[in-house]
């Protein structure tokens, strides 16, 4: 065969095999530079460094958060820092005054709310929310003694309720219109809150279930009744309006959790029956 015949046939066979390590060598160039630029699968544009500010009530809401000694703990803390690993993005906690939680998230003082909240305490023109992460109804908590199952039958009695929590909106709400009670109270610290209600000083608290069952807890003790749910109650985490990359990758991490049991397994840790 002549010799041009023989190098042509040379240079086709080899081309192939040249094509197959140029496009190996593209693809491993491709993976680390996704890996050292911070830009991982699943996570838009999450950059390790990126610290995320969760603005929560500047007065304890256990077990949702609350301080043991210094250290702040709670069912929300816990999970806000696992789905901040997923997200690989660092998290910074910020006290805030909860009734002005909107004009924080929206100044940017702080990216995402988190701790007690209902989607329709907040606009959802200036706020966008997570699909609900904890149910936990509004109800009633009491002396066993009692037997109090509707807002009517509050009517005349000392009613409290712990600040700035979704049950301090509606005692407001149906103190206002329905039990016009005698004395409502709103202590700025739960623990000022059980001692009322474990003196007798207050006929009923009116809570959330999980915030409840804390009570319960701590007190060790079966002396205390719930009655049955009055509103049903969802939490969610809100951030700004128009943040969609960030809701989106906060939603994915949420979605993991759950689906691993992650959220349930911090269910049964914080929130006792």
């Amino acid at each position: 065969m002549p010799r041009r015949r023989r190098n042509h046939i040379l240079r086709i066979r080899i081309l192939p095999f040249t094509l197959f390590i140029l496009i190996i060598a593209i693809a491993v160039a491709a993976v680390f530079l996704l890996f050292n630029s911070g830009k991982l699968p699943g996570i838009g544009n999450a950059d390790r460094t990126q610290v995320i500010k969760i603005g929560y009530s500047q007065y304890p809401y256990p077990p949702l958060h609350y301080y043991i000694g210094d250290e702040l703990t709670g069912f929300d803390i816990e999970l806000a820092q696992k789905a901040a690993d997923i997200m690989r993005v660092k998290i910074e906690f910020v006290p805030i005054d909860w009734q002005k939680n909107t004009d924080t998230l929206v100044s940017g003082e702080v990216d995402m709310l988190w701790g007690g909240l209902e989607r329709a305490s907040l606009d959802e023109n200036l706020a966008a929310f997570t699909k609900p992460y904890l149910r936990s109804d509004i109800i009633l908590l009491m002396n066993e003694d009692r037997n109090y199952e509707k807002f009517e039958d509050l009517q005349g009695l000392s009613v409290c309720a712990l600040n700035f929590t979704p049950a301090f909106h509606y005692l407001k709400v149906y103190d206002r219109d329905v039990i016009k009670s005698k004395r409502a109270f709103t202590p700025p610290d739960y623990q000022e809150l059980m001692d009322s209600l474990s003196s007798g000083e207050f006929d009923c608290m009116i809570t959330d279930t999980s915030f409840a069952s804390f009570f319960r807890h701590a007190n060790k003790s079966d002396t205390y009744r719930m009655s049955e749910t009055l509103i049903g109650s969802n939490y969610a985490v809100a951030v700004r309006a128009g943040d969609t990359e960030l809701l989106n990758r906060l939603q994915a991490a949420l979605d993991e959790l759950e689906s691993d049991g992650s959220i349930e397994a911090l269910k049964e840790k914080w929130i006792a029956d």
